[in-house]
């Protein structure tokens, strides 16, 4: 979707509902792993921005999101699986010491890394859910064109 940097896409209104407004925009090398915006055909994606400016069905705007958050969520969606699969490879090598099968010694370690990770997207979606309605996590309207 910012193809040409987190700001500056452009788009055109195509809705308004309350303080939050549907954009049309042309889709950009980057779409296909942002999932901000709502694919319509191979080449045009919509996208829900907030606004605080008069604007109206059919105007031209330039969009914006703020960058601290795609660094932050990025943070949290990367480091904390990556931690809890090193965390819980550890925990079994701990807590199973005394099953240990000659042999198959990273059996055990190795599904607990398992487990703890699977369990570590839990408070990834608790978070996820919590930062939807959180207006510093979404894309706004910068200007109108």
């Amino acid at each position: 979707m910012f193809g040409k940097g987190v700001h500056g896409e452009e788009g055109e209104v195509t809705a308004l509902h309350g303080n939050r407004a549907t954009v049309r925009i042309e889709a950009g090398k980057g779409c296909e792993r942002c999932r901000l915006c709502i694919p319509i055909s191979d080449t045009e994606m919509i996208v829900e921005a907030s606004y605080s400016r008069r604007i109206d069905i059919g105007d031209h705007v330039v969009l914006g999101f703020r960058p601290g958050i795609i660094v932050q969520s990025a943070f949290i969606l990367y480091l904390i699986p990556l931690v809890s699969l090193i965390l819980g490879y550890y925990a079994g090598k701990f807590l199973f010491r005394p099953w240990i099968i000659p042999g198959k010694e990273e059996l055990f370690p190795a599904l607990t890394s398992l487990v703890f990770l699977f369990v570590s997207f839990v408070p990834i979606r608790l978070y996820d859910r919590m930062k939807e309605k959180d207006k510093r996590f979404r894309v706004y309207i910068k200007e109108p064109k």
